[in-house]
This record gives C-alpha cells, structure tokens and sequence, in this order.
C-alpha cells in the first residue's frame, strides 16, 4: 500500500494515507492495516453519506475514520475489544480532529450497552477475522491472533451483530472478505436476514484471481444482488492501477481532497 512511516519508535509508527490527509498511529508489531483498509473506506463512501456510521472491530481506526473524514458519514461510533488498539483509535480521532463527531466502545460487540442499540445505525462497516481458527496456524502475537482469526468471534457471530445494529428500512453494511470464504459470508448474511446487494472482487493483477472481495447488505429479500466493476490493483507492469491510485490518493472525496495535510505534533 502507498504508505509513508513519518515516525518510527519501538513501540509504534505514525503512517499517513490518502496523501497525508489522514494521519495514524498504529503498532510496530502486532496488527497493523493493509490495503483493505482503504478499500473498504472507498467502497462505503460510495453510498449516500450516513448518518450514523458503527466500524465493528476498528483497530486504529484506519476505516471508520477515513469514512469520517471522506464525508461518508456524520457520526462515527467506533467498536474494538482490544485495549491497546482501541488507545490508538481514540489518539488517531483526536490527533486528526475528528474526535467531535466520534465515539468509542471499548468491549466485546456482543455486549449490551446503550451506545449500540437496535437498529441505530444506517452504515455498519466491518473488515472481521479473517479466517477460523482451525484454517492455519495461529500468528504469535495476541494482538494478530485476535483481529485476523476468529479467536473471540465468527463469522456467524459478527453478521448477527451486524444485522442487529442495522436500521431496517434503509441500513446498509458494507464488509471486505476473503474472496475464497464468499460462500459463506453470503450464506450467513442470508441466513440472517440481510439480502446482498453489491458486490466487488479485488484482483491483485490481470489475470490473478480475486484476493478480497466487497459486500453491501440491506434488510430485505434477496435477489438483487449487482456485480459491479473488479478493481484491479496493480497493471500488468506492476504500477499501481488508475483505481489504486484514485483510491490511495482520497480522489473518491471530495471532503479529503479538501482535508489539509497536517503533520504529527
């Protein structure tokens, strides 16, 4: 990912994406975010702005965040279980100004608390564990352990969480995937309750096979679901794709065209 280190300590480095217009703190080890992130961000902003916006298991905030400052939403609730993480994602909101329009749940999604009510939330973006526990074997970091396999939660786990928070009528959840676990994530949105409307592979290179894949859900029946155009990140000399650059380069927003570049206190 076009990602540029400002800083570096041992314990964390600060990254600024979208061409400096958003600035994170996130850690030298453990979790860190990859292009998924912004993948994800560019595909939610693709709807009409949302209200209310929930990022279930935020990290750093990279997602949520990016959404908040695209203009992709109003209000961001943002949900991760792991402390140390969450830290990160509440310094990221105020060191980026953001933190008026943010709020953070620092707890397990499944947990009753009234910040994250029934049907609150028009937009809910989630970039989950990736794989079961048993698919391979398990990072030595906790911290990856938890956010890239489903240690705490699963698929089933999450889509239910999902569903609940969504607003019936016009809520949309917005997800990246791995694209060889689709059959599954469709079945268990299916299975909920949440008809599939949109969805996107993301191919490395011409002619690689999809890596990840973009889901939009809604509250309805399903059969409407609309293959869009596959993003392609890298042409076939290795340079990042047109849909890369505009994606990396906040040209999906016009709010993050407008952001100024801000630096690190």
């Amino acid at each position: 990912m076009d990602q540029v280190s400002a800083k570096t300590t041992p314990d964390w480095t600060t990254d600024a994406i979208y061409e400096g217009r958003l600035v994170l703190r996130q850690p030298q080890k453990g979790y860190r975010f990859s292009v998924d992130a912004p993948l994800l961000t560019r595909f939610a902003c693709l709807g009409k702005p949302a209200a209310r916006c929930i990022d279930l298991g935020a990290g750093c905030g990279v997602v949520g965040l990016g959404i908040l400052a695209a203009g992709g939403a109003h209000k961001l609730t943002s949900v991760e279980v792991q402390e140390g993480l969450a830290s990160f994602c509440m310094f990221n909101a105020r060191n980026n100004n953001l933190d008026g329009a943010f709020d953070l749940v620092v707890k397990d999604m499944r947990i009753a608390d009234e910040r994250l009510a029934a049907g609150s939330f028009d937009l809910v973006v989630a970039n989950p564990p990736f794989w079961p526990v048993q698919s391979s074997r398990l990072p030595d970091e906790e911290e990856r352990r938890i956010a890239c396999h489903e240690v705490l939660i699963d698929l089933d786990g999450w889509v239910e969480v999902a569903a609940k928070l969504l607003q019936p009528r016009r809520g949309r959840l917005c997800v990246v995937f791995p694209a060889r676990r689709l059959d599954e994530l469709l079945i268990a949105l299916a299975r909920i309750g949440l008809a599939s409307v949109k969805l996107q592979a993301v191919h490395p290179m011409p002619g690689e096979p999809a890596q990840v894949v973009l889901v939009e859900a809604r509250c309805g029946r399903p059969g409407s679901l609309d293959l869009v155009a596959p993003i392609i990140l890298k042409d076939a000399d290795g340079a990042d794709s047109r849909d890369a650059v505009n994606m990396l380069s906040g040209r999906f927003s016009d709010s993050l065209r407008a952001r100024k570049d801000r630096r690190m206190a």
